[in-house]
């Protein structure tokens, strides 16, 4: 497959950093230049200016179903899921951070949403929440901000727009792309997720998926950095919240033993979130399930 082909070009856009808590630290402005090179190799060109700063680039050999990452800047290497997809696991020699990074580009090929855990050695340092545009005329518009101090944010999970926009009464719903462990594709799978706000929490519900069918239901506390299962539920498990606005973590579907890895990030309008799912069956990966889903609010 082509993967590189949708990410050629010129990217600028905002990132919201927080640290290993999700308390806000501020944002930061992204900046990267993708081109192919003669050789057959992609050279990226990177500025990030925020809570850390770096520049610098690096170079990618792209092998259809995975690239090489060659440095300097950034070494290692991604899964390539599909040609809006990929998850990496990455070094980043000047910072001394390593990062578990998924990219997703949306339907429409000019807007990417990221999520990047960047650690040193098991300790979470920063996360960090991204939306870039590819840039197609000499003049863009400014990136999407929430205004607000980081002294006052940081003690906000919402960081500043007041509600948690994956905590939102309402339903996600879309279709679903399905790989086995291999990647390779077995089809699609509509699914929704609803969303009931409680009085410490929530309670979430998902319909329809490939590994997991019928519908599981699950309590869930959340103080807004985190979010935990209660005792007694078919879905157990927890994940970390990113200003309402992306999430990681595992869950256990306790009938069927199986695990999901998961990835989200919500668009800064909140209408649309990419996500990424891993199952798996022990330590075994069995599948894959990826795409969009869109919101519709509830009262």
């Amino acid at each position: 497959m082509q993967t590189f082909q949708q990410g050629i070009g010129q990217w600028l856009g905002s990132a919201e950093v927080f640290d290993g808590t999700g308390r806000f630290l501020g944002n930061g402005a992204d900046m990267r230049h993708v081109r192919q090179l003669d050789d057959g190799q992609i050279r990226i060109d990177v500025a990030f200016v925020g809570p850390f700063k770096h520049a610098g680039a690096y170079f990618i050999t792209d092998h259809g179903d995975y690239r090489q990452y060659h440095g300097p800047a950034n070494v290692g290497f991604a899964e390539t899921i599909d040609t809006n997809l990929v998850d990496a696991n990455a070094y980043w020699p000047v910072l001394g951070l390593s990062q578990r990074f998924v990219l997703f580009i949306l339907p429409d090929g000019h807007t990417q949403l990221s999520l990047a855990l960047m650690s040193r050695g098991e300790q979470l340092l920063y996360t960090v929440v991204g939306q870039n545009n590819r840039v197609t005329e000499p003049q863009t518009s400014l990136p999407l901000l929430v205004s607000g101090a980081s002294y006052d944010l940081a003690a906000d999970p919402s960081a500043g727009r007041g509600v948690l926009l994956l905590h939102r009464a309402g339903v996600w719903q879309g279709t679903l792309t399905v790989r086995d462990h291999t990647r390779q594709l077995l089809g699609t799978v509509a699914v929704s997720e609803q969303i009931v706000p409680t009085q410490d929490g929530l309670r979430m519900e998902w319909r329809g998926g490939s590994f997991v069918t019928g519908a599981i239901a699950s309590e869930l506390r959340s103080n807004g950095y985190l979010a935990w299962s209660i005792p007694d539920q078919a879905l157990a498990g927890s994940y970390s919240l990113s200003g309402g606005r992306a999430r990681s973590g595992y869950w256990h579907v306790l009938d069927s033993g199986l695990r999901c890895w998961l990835r989200e990030v919500v668009a800064h309008d909140g209408t649309i979130k990419a996500l990424l799912r891993y199952w798996y069956r022990g330590g075994e990966r069995i599948g894959i399930e990826y795409g969009f889903l869109s919101f519709t609010p509830q009262t």
